[in-house]
């Protein structure tokens, strides 16, 4: 599961707008969480431990949620209100860690990429491994045996170990 910071508004200038960017945070997040991600979202919750209107405590805040940050595999910024002040330090500090900002609204094609990238990376791993999981591969004997159930075992091998396998060209 992937970890991601959720990056959008929250200071206001009045009770309404402070409600809207609380519910535009919430629905970022829950976006998130039913796409199969592990969100962050530290102005959800650093918000009633710190004052926003006391300066040093709004900059603790701000802080602790860019070490949060570098943490991720990489950052949604929900910009439907615009990018705040607080967002653009956010963004900045990814861009510095070389961590990828994605556009919510653009969310569900980066997970269909990824998702794309994934199964191709799986499928070519297999056809590439078939022979490491064949019976035949130890005694040179592969030509009596079927390719079917060692493709199989090297595809879900793959599946399982995803991130720490290596395909020429992916």
């Amino acid at each position: 599961m992937k970890k991601v910071y959720i990056c959008s508004p929250y200071r206001a200038k009045n009770n309404e707008e402070l409600t809207r960017n609380i519910e535009y945070a919430k629905s970022l997040t829950r976006q998130a969480i039913k796409a199969g991600l592990a969100p962050i979202t530290p102005h959800l919750y650093m918000s009633l431990c710190l004052e926003e209107e006391n300066p040093e405590e709004r900059e603790l805040g701000l802080n602790a949620g860019i070490e949060l940050l570098k943490t991720c595999d990489y950052v949604i910024a929900g910009t439907h209100y615009g990018i705040s002040e607080g967002m653009s330090g956010e963004i900045a500090a990814a861009d510095a860690a070389g961590i990828e900002v994605v556009n919510a609204d653009k969310l569900r094609y980066k997970l269909e990429s990824e998702n794309e990238t994934r199964k191709k990376k799986i499928e070519e791993y297999a056809k590439l491994h078939t022979c490491d999981f064949c019976p035949g591969n130890s005694s040179h004997t592969c030509t009596s045996f079927s390719c079917n159930g060692p493709y199989e075992k090297a595809r879900k091998y793959a599946e399982t170990h995803i991130d720490s396998i290596k395909v020429p060209g992916m």
